[in-house]
C-alpha cells in the first residue's frame, strides 16, 4: 500500500522540533536527491537523520518483519503514517515543503525521544 501525504505547517515550538534537541545530531546530506527512501526496519529507521531540500518527497518503506508507524513529534508537522497502513512491505510518501527540523518516531518501538526515532532537516532550495 502507498499513502501520499503532504507536510503541513508546524505550530508550537519556534523551530518545529517539538522540543527534541537535534543541535548535535549529524544528518545524512541528501539534498541532491529529488526522492529519498527511509527504511523502517526492526526497531530503527535507516538512515535515521536526513537533510533534504524543501519540496523533497521522502518514501518511508517498511522493510522490517513487524508493523510500524511514523508519527510526527510535533502534531501536525505531517500526516501520521498509521500502523494499519504500514505493515511489512508497505510504503508511505511524505513531501516536506517547509524548512526546519521535523523529528518523528514509531510509537510501537519507542517514544518521542528514545528508541525508534528519526528526523528530517529541511533546507531552502
Amino acid at each position: 500500500m502507498v499513502a501520499a501525504l503532504a507536510l503541513a505547517g508546524c505550530g508550537g515550538d519556534d523551530d518545529g522540533s517539538g522540543g527534541v534537541d537535534l543541535s548535535s545530531t549529524r544528518f545524512t546530506d541528501m539534498t541532491t536527491q529529488d526522492e529519498v527512501v527511509v527504511d523502517a526496519v526492526d526497531n530503527s529507521f535507516k538512515p535515521r537523520y536526513i537533510e533534504v531540500r524543501a519540496g523533497t518527497t521522502v518514501t518511508f518503506r517498511n522493510d522490517g518483519r513487524n508493523p510500524h508507524n511514523v508519527l510526527a513529534v510535533e502534531k501536525g508537522a505531517f500526516e501520521d503514517v498509521r500502523t494499519e497502513d504500514f505493515k511489512p512491505k508497505d510504503e508511505a510518501k511524505v513531501t516536506f515543503d517547509e524548512p526546519g527540523d521535523v523529528p518523528y518516531y514509531c510509537s510501537l518501538h519507542g517514544t518521542k525521544t528514545k528508541g525508534m526515532t528519526g528526523a528530517v532537516r529541511v533546507v531552502e532550495e
